[in-house]
């Protein structure tokens, strides 16, 4: 058996298969409804149960921006409406209070405000927000490692003052969207509000201010985009030395809107692992360490630790309209999929009256808890964490792809039962990852990107008949 997936593997990094970054398993596309099968206290007394020392990330979600970049299908709606910000931050609130014994149960390791654009808010949104955190768990600066932000360019550069308020808050690292150091494809993309000037004021002020870690990223594929025009994002963005850079291969999902015009042909092409190769070596050269296949940083400076702890299996309690928790019980949602001001609205009235509850997720056994940790995580896994979970008895089912993948030189296999990627390992992490999914998840994800394909059929022509699946790969490689 192990032959044969060694064989697979070979072949997909041969042909220089790109499936989307696996940042989440099972993916939202495999969440389907639970019928009032589970409700919020029960999923998280089942979770407490299943860890030995008891730790949690928060995600709060604000999804308010601006506009909507091509290539997004996360939930956001658009609105600058003040008031509807002040009745979303009193929902928002409500709800981590109404999860009160949740939190406190757990040591508090990070905090993850994610959006949309959350720094559109003002100043006294995130001082209700964090307010509302020290009542719940007053300790939570003494504990947590890391309080981060999404913002874009522009909404930095708009509003200075408030990252100046966040840190002192506690705020020690902001995501800013760059995508491209290029004008073109940042205009192709649809974020013309963010050009090159705007983007090098937004980290001139996170300068200035001194905030302890600024992360960006830039994106391989855009339309137009050539070998020349990469290397230049990636000198300029190690020249501008932000602490922390993720580099992502482009993935335009069937529910983003350049899927759904069909207007924009972007590059999915085994070559883009020479451009792999050279922000790889660039960022290295500058003194970056890699910490994950898409993620560099500064030793002892950046760094995405809600990301990490997340693979290591810390759960993360997401709160908000369009946020999804990761328990070892059950992932899921409290709203809709689907983003749309009616539904942020019904989102702040079910807040308001403590009616909210999960309606979409995927019920974990202890298989789908193994896999999971063998999709994201295998940078540095020690096995025997799995144990708990039965990984012996189950262990036939993961044992042959751990074998060819240390076959094909993807993965080193220490004494102590660790597994470690290689440098190879780490460029083709999620072919190997794709490796661990279960015939039920794939199953799921192909069932709802088919619908969402044969919705946008028409206009997607260029992308062929055949439903993209989560794992990127034909229907004939899995």
């Amino acid at each position: 058996m192990s032959s044969a997936i060694r064989d697979e593997l070979a072949r997909h990094i041969k042909q220089g298969v790109i499936p989307p970054f696996n940042y989440a398993y099972p993916s939202r596309s495999t969440y389907r409804p639970l019928n009032g099968s589970w409700n919020i206290r029960d999923i998280w007394a089942e979770d407490l149960k299943r860890h030995s020392v008891p730790e949690l990330n928060l995600y709060l979600h604000v999804p308010f921006c601006r506009y909507k970049c091509g290539f997004c299908n996360l939930y956001t709606v658009i609105s600058e409406d003040l008031d509807v910000y002040d009745a979303y931050t009193a929902a928002l609130c409500t709800q981590i209070r109404d999860h009160t014994e949740i939190i406190q149960s757990r040591r508090l390791r990070t905090i993850y405000i994610g959006g949309g654009t959350p720094s559109l808010l003002a100043p006294r949104h995130f001082e209700q927000i964090f307010a509302t955190l020290d009542e719940v768990y007053p300790n939570w600066r003494s504990t947590v490692e890391e309080v981060a932000i999404e913002a874009t360019p522009d909404s930095i550069v708009k509003e200075p003052g408030t990252l100046r308020d966040l840190m002192s808050m506690g705020l020690t690292r902001a995501n800013i969207g760059i995508q491209s150091l290029v004008p073109s494809e940042i205009r192709e993309a649809g974020r013309g509000q963010a050009n090159e000037q705007v983007i090098r004021q937004a980290i001139e002020i996170t300068r200035e201010e001194g905030l302890p870690n600024l992360s960006t990223d830039l994106i391989m594929g855009f339309a137009g985009q050539s070998p020349e025009s990469w290397k230049h994002s990636v000198d300029e963005l190690a020249a501008l030395a932000p602490e922390t850079i993720s580099t992502y291969f482009l993935t335009v999902r069937p529910d983003a809107w350049f899927s759904k015009t069909g207007a924009y042909q972007y590059m999915m092409s085994p070559d883009l692992y020479e451009r792999y190769d050279y922000a790889n070596a660039v960022f290295k050269e500058a003194g970056y360490i890699q910490e994950s296949n898409v993620r560099y940083k500064k030793l002892g400076r950046g760094g995405y630790q809600q990301k990490v702890l997340t693979f290591h299996g810390v759960p993360l309690l997401g709160l908000g309209a369009g946020a999804r928790s990761y328990s070892s019980a059950v992932d899921y949602m409290v709203g809709s999929v689907k983003p749309s001001l009616t539904e942020v609205g019904d989102y702040i009235s079910k807040a308001r009256d403590h009616e909210l509850t999960p309606v979409t997720g995927f019920v974990l056994d202890d298989e789908e808890i193994i896999r999971k940790r063998l999709v994201l995580d295998t940078f540095d896994l020690d096995l025997k964490e799995l144990d708990r979970f039965g990984y012996q008895e189950k262990a036939h089912l993961f044992e042959p792809v751990l074998e060819a993948a240390q076959d094909v030189g993807l993965l080193r296999r220490l004494p102590t039962d660790r597994i470690q990627l290689t440098p190879a390992g780490f460029k083709y992490r999620d072919v190997l990852s794709w490796m661990f999914f279960s015939d039920h998840v794939i199953a799921l994800d192909r069932e709802y990107y088919a619908g969402l394909h044969k919705s946008n059929k028409r206009a997607q022509k260029h992308m062929g008949s055949e439903p993209l699946s989560i794992s990127g790969l034909k229907t004939d490689a899995v």
